[in-house]
């Protein structure tokens, strides 16, 4: 009876004690290899990270996160870590051309126990870049205008800078941010080209002037 009472009054201390450990002991235990894992995009208000798909296309202005984390039971996953970026302070000083946008555009590549499948080395992570892309360019556009991005038939990012390296599907996909305008350029490029040529004929019809008044002699 005595031995009893001791088995069950030590039982109860260890539960006592798993239950008094801190959650982010608990969270920070290595996933179950088994347990699926996603790249999940969103967006922040200015106070906190909103949930998006890959094929929003956020307007000028907006900050976008990308994070790689475990996904149970088909949840969505967890949002960026870290504080939010602020767009004034990453993209402030650039300016967009006429028809294209400006997006803070963060990578958070998840936690390197919690996250990572067995094996995998976590990238490091980097800061959040100002990204120029086409007004219609989606939330994973622009993010490939940053790394390398593979999508799946459909179009869910699974692979960033070939993060997980153990994910070996889907297609590379084109940055539409590419063809867009260096930030900070402000004209259009047929603008640009329109008084270069302007340039050239007032140019030439100087020099043809200058050439008539010297062989009149004036």
């Amino acid at each position: 009876m005595l031995r009893a009472y001791r088995v069950a009054a030590g039982v109860a201390l260890g539960a006592a004690a798993f239950l008094s450990l801190p959650s982010s002991a608990l969270a920070d235990a290595p996933a179950d290899p088994g347990v699926p894992r996603t790249w999940s995009a969103w967006q922040s208000d200015g106070t906190a990270w909103l949930a998006v798909t890959p094929d929003a296309a956020p307007p000028d202005g907006s900050v976008i996160g990308w994070r790689f984390s475990v996904a149970p039971d088909g949840a969505r996953g967890e949002s960026p870590g870290g504080d939010l970026p602020s767009f004034q302070a990453v993209c402030g000083r650039d300016a967009a051309g006429s028809g294209h946008k400006r997006v803070v555009v963060a990578v958070d590549f998840g936690d390197g126990e919690a996250d990572a499948y067995p094996g995998e080395r976590t990238p490091a992570q980097s800061a959040p870049k100002c990204v120029t892309g086409a007004e219609d360019a989606t939330a994973a556009q622009l993010l490939a205008s940053t790394a390398r991005v593979r999508v799946n038939a459909q179009g869910a990012v699974v692979a960033v800078a070939d993060y997980p390296s153990s994910e070996k599907g889907g297609s590379e996909l084109t940055a539409a941010a590419a063809s867009a305008a260096p930030s900070g350029s402000g004209l259009p490029i047929t603008l640009v080209a329109a008084g270069a040529g302007a340039l050239v004929l007032l140019a030439g019809g100087a020099v043809a002037a200058t050439r008539r008044r010297s062989r009149t002699g004036v």
